[in-house]
């Protein structure tokens, strides 16, 4: 019983613990950077820089799942491992690999090609998002996006991770059109 109780004890505690990330925590204070603690705040600052810098947006997953409740036109692209996009993703997303550090050379940046990722993203006017679960792809595909001439292209902040943390719905239904 008392092993029973300090284990409990644990696990209060550290779900209580103030330097645990959440996504959730980063969405909601994006305009109160002071309110994360350290690992968010660098999280939330490492994708605003790059926003910036090659000039793409941001989306939180609760804008998203708006989007998707509403029936927006837009293009979902999970840029992580084949194997990964399988175990779960978000309704109706397309799957297309890409590396997590940028090249600026096709061939380095994924082993897919080109003329198939331009399939994927389709009428250059409709938004795209890109998401990951964390590892930096969403950056390189964002840019290629932009350099390939989209203009309206957008990174899910948080990923995958930050839906599923929302428990957002999750599908296993992959898209006859999705498969490479």
């Amino acid at each position: 019983m008392q092993k029973l109780i300090l284990f409990i004890a644990i696990l209060l505690f550290i779900g209580c613990n103030k330097n645990q990330m959440s996504f959730i925590n980063i969405e909601e204070n994006m305009n109160n950077i002071e309110a994360l603690n350290t690992q968010e705040k660098a999280i939330l600052e490492s994708h605003i820089k790059n926003a910036k810098e090659n000039n793409y947006n941001l989306i939180t997953t609760k804008e998203l799942k708006n989007k998707l409740d509403s029936g927006g036109d837009m293009q979902i692209i999970a840029v992580v491992p084949r194997g990964i996009y399988i175990l779960g993703f978000i309704k109706n997303t397309k799957n297309f690999e890409f590396n997590n550090n940028f090249s600026g050379i096709w061939e380095k940046d994924t082993n897919n090609p080109q003329d198939k990722f331009i399939e994927f993203l389709g009428d250059k006017q409709k938004e795209i998002i890109f998401y990951d679960n964390g590892e930096g792809a969403t950056i390189t595909a964002a840019i290629w996006a932009k350099k390939l001439g989209y203009e309206n292209v957008a990174i899910l902040i948080g990923g995958f991770k930050g839906w599923r943390e929302r428990n957002f719905e999750i599908s296993f239904d992959i898209p006859e059109c999705c498969q490479i």
